[in-house]
């Protein structure tokens, strides 16, 4: 499923031992659709992502494998992405918490995003994200900047953004879920996830 280009970087994978900040877990059904959240320290494509969650899921509730990898930004700057000094100044307003999560010893990118192809079966998967402006293009570069193909066909890119605006403001506030720990990728994702699953059957009555 991993499909990689020339390289046109010398830069090793940062780690060849057992990954430490990695997170997989829940049931292992082959669910239809994955949700996908994304910190990074930048809101352009080509900027450092910090960490990647996801989580498996399907329009019935039920919720399936979860994954989760912290990337050490300074290897992401030396595949060539960037820092911008707004996101940057934006992380040190969030919680300590939040930035826990991002502070501690991350894999190098190539290797977390050759953990995130094979945590899922992509095939036929919608691949839903918040925003398909922000989540997807980043990812995207990311993919691009280690010679890596991204794992999911764009007609199977969804955004959760859209349906928000579809259901309303007060179908949505009234549905929202809230996640554990704000701007964490893997709780962030979960909670999109569980919103999804809730105001997905207003759709068909706007």
């Amino acid at each position: 499923m991993l499909a990689r280009k020339n390289s046109r970087h010398s830069i090793p994978s940062w780690k060849n031992c057992r990954p430490k900040r990695r997170r997989e877990g829940g049931n292992t059904l082959t669910l239809t659709m994955i949700m996908i959240d994304i910190e990074t320290l930048g809101v352009k494509p080509g900027c450092v992502v910090l960490s990647i969650g996801a989580v498996e899921f399907d329009k019935a509730g039920k919720f399936g494998k979860e994954f989760e990898v912290v990337i050490d930004p300074h290897n992401a700057e030396a595949w060539g992405l960037k820092l911008e000094a707004d996101t940057v100044m934006w992380w040190m307003k969030q919680s300590e918490e939040a930035r826990k999560k991002i502070s501690t010893d991350g894999e190098g990118l190539s290797e977390a995003l050759s953990l995130f192809i094979r945590a899922f079966n992509w095939k036929d998967a919608e691949v839903w994200a918040n925003g398909a402006s922000f989540d997807f293009p980043i990812l995207e570069a990311a993919f691009n900047a280690v010679d890596m193909m991204k794992p999911w066909k764009y007609y199977n890119e969804r955004c959760f953004r859209t349906i928000k605006g579809l259901v309303g403001k007060q179908v949505y506030e009234a549905n929202k879920v809230n996640p554990t720990v704000a701007h964490s990728a893997l709780d962030d994702a979960k909670a999109q996830a569980a919103t999804l699953v809730k105001i997905l059957p207003y759709v068909d009555k706007t």
